[in-house]
């Protein structure tokens, strides 16, 4: 296999040759701290080794986050256009040396490679309903985050109590320690940590004292590594609930776009400024869906800082398809560059499904896009949500080259336990959450009703029903309960091709079907229960 498969992000430019660079034991030169740490602890370092592997930073032509590494004979060089660069040669040289070689116990092909990101943020927001992820999880997604190239983690967990609910609230000592190692793991990974607050539900938003509260909260998290703020103004009522706001604002439509935009503004100018703030705020409007002019986008347009980034999740809230026509339309109608959103592969709307595929319907021809990046909202599994955020990170990265299916088969190959689990990783790919759930299982069914051979659809469904319940690691830990479900649903068919076939009773197929309907996780529920019970129909008839 090309060893450029084992590479995700791919690269924009790369040639490999057919001999290789062994790094069983190599000399490592200076660096930044981050691309030499990630190496070190990958590679067998020995002082005097023949080989050397260099970092360098700056001189060169590339954008941001931009490196070459070139790899010939003896000598492993990378040179980036800063440290972020440097430590994305670094992970894409340690993805080279996993590819299969049996003449080294670790090498890499010579190689030249160039390469940069099109998308200046590509990221994930832990933005949903539900139970929020493990500070494990977390640490985990990050060290994922870094070894894939996406450059933010956004926290942002619904549930969170102190983020919503209590935003006024000073974390707990033992929370903020803990964001506290979640921002310099993510300074580690290169890995943007965003702290994101969501007041909106009983903020009353003209009021000083509540602003100051807003800024405390920040402060308290500042001091614990935060840099970088978003605001959200999501889910809320789209009007002024609190009277003074009403007395401040008014009660035309969409004047809530005023309070955001002043709360905003005093977060950046009160907050973020005196503090020498790096990166301007992120927000999320109350009207954060569709790409028409609306009255609240008008006003957001008219009144909100020019350098604060607008959230937006496309034409609707969880969507097939977002085009460059949408992006554009999106930020002329706040009159502020976009960012996406992207509700992929979140599954808080249906707790019983899993999102395994790839990012899919997401146009690739953005040149001249106000679009700053994507920020994609995960699953509540977070182990089985890096199937589809390691093709969201394909995508970001490199627009044009990016193949859903090539990318999501280099994703399950390269995350542990997700090639046994292929069947059902098959079976939960669609997208959106309204299409067929298995296009092809569904054509085939279709075809045995009608006569035709069901080889290719007792074959599909063995491989379900047969599927491994002892696959190691967590996400085959955290999909347990879909993996029971679809060896049922392999059952539940099976037993209905042996009904036609004269092998099986009614009796003994329905109680296989109610066997695979008792499962909470879906697993086709809206493809092989129908085939089961046409087949029980056309016995009885």
């Amino acid at each position: 296999m090309d060893a450029l498969e084992w590479i995700v992000p791919r690269p924009k430019e790369a040639t490999l040759g057919s001999a290789c660079v062994d790094l069983t034991a190599v000399r490592l030169g200076d660096g930044p701290a981050n691309a030499v740490t990630a190496l070190r602890a990958a590679l067998i370092t020995a002082t005097g080794a023949d080989v050397a592997v260099e970092i360098t930073v700056g001189g060169t032509d590339l954008p941001p986050e931009g490196y070459t590494l070139t790899a010939r004979g003896r000598r492993v060089l990378i040179a980036a256009a800063d440290p972020a660069g440097a430590f994305y040669g670094a992970q894409t040289l340690l993805a080279l040396t996993a590819a299969p070689c049996p003449a080294h116990a670790r090498c890499v092909p010579e190689a030249d490679v160039r390469d940069w990101p099109d998308l200046p943020l590509r990221g994930t927001i832990e933005g949903f309903y539900g139970t929020p992820w493990s500070h494990a999880d977390r640490l985990e997604h990050l060290r994922f985050s870094g070894r894939h190239k996406l450059n933010a983690y956004v926290y942002a967990p619904k549930d969170d109590p102190y983020h919503r609910e209590r935003w006024r609230e000073p974390y707990p000592e033992e929370e903020l320690a803990r964001l506290g190692e979640l921002v310099a793991e993510a300074a580690a990974r290169h890995v943007r940590f965003v702290f994101a607050l969501s007041p909106g539900l009983s903020m009353v938003y003209g009021d000083p004292a509540e602003r100051a509260a807003l800024r405390a909260k920040a402060a308290q998290v500042w001091d614990a590594g935060v840099r970088e703020y978003a605001l959200l103004f999501d889910d809320i009522p789209p009007e002024l609930s609190q009277a003074p706001d009403r007395e401040t604002y008014g009660t035309a439509e969409g004047v809530s776009a005023s309070a955001h935009a002043a709360v905003c503004r005093d977060f950046a100018e009160e907050f973020l400024a005196p503090r020498g703030a790096q990166r301007p705020l992120t927000m999320v409007p109350t009207d954060y869906a569709g790409t028409g002019r609306t009255p609240y986008r008008e006003r957001l347009a008219a009144e909100l800082p020019a350098d604060v980034l607008v959230w937006w999740t496309g034409s609707d809230i969880v969507v097939g398809e977002i085009s460059a026509a949408d992006m554009t339309a999106a930020a002329a109608s706040y009159g502020h560059q976009v960012a996406l959103w992207d509700n992929f592969p979140v599954n808080d709307f249906d707790f019983d499904r899993v999102f395994l595929g790839p990012l899919v319907g997401r146009d690739t021809e953005l040149d001249g896009v106000p679009l700053a990046g994507i920020t994609a909202n995960p699953m509540v599994q977070a182990a089985a949500s890096r199937i589809a955020l390691t093709t969201v990170a394909d995508y970001a990265w490199h627009l044009a080259a990016y193949d859903p299916a090539r990318s999501h088969a280099r994703a399950v190959r390269l995350l542990p336990g997700a090639s046994a689990l292929l069947p059902l990783v098959e079976a939960c790919s669609a997208w959106p959450p309204g299409a067929d759930q298995s296009p092809a299982l569904t054509v085939l069914c279709a075809a045995v009703l009608k006569g035709d051979d069901p080889g290719e659809l007792r074959a599909e469904l063995t491989r379900l029903a047969e599927l491994p319940a002892d696959v190691p690691g967590p996400i085959a830990a955290e999909l347990a309960g879909w993996v029971r479900a679809a060896r049922d649903m392999g059952a539940a068919g099976l037993a209905a091709l042996g009904l036609l076939a004269g092998d099986r009773t009614p009796a003994e197929v329905e109680a296989a079907l109610a066997l695979a309907e008792s499962h909470k996780a879906n697993v086709l529920r809206r493809v092989i229960p129908p085939f089961v019970r046409e087949a029980l129909e056309r016995t009885r008839a």
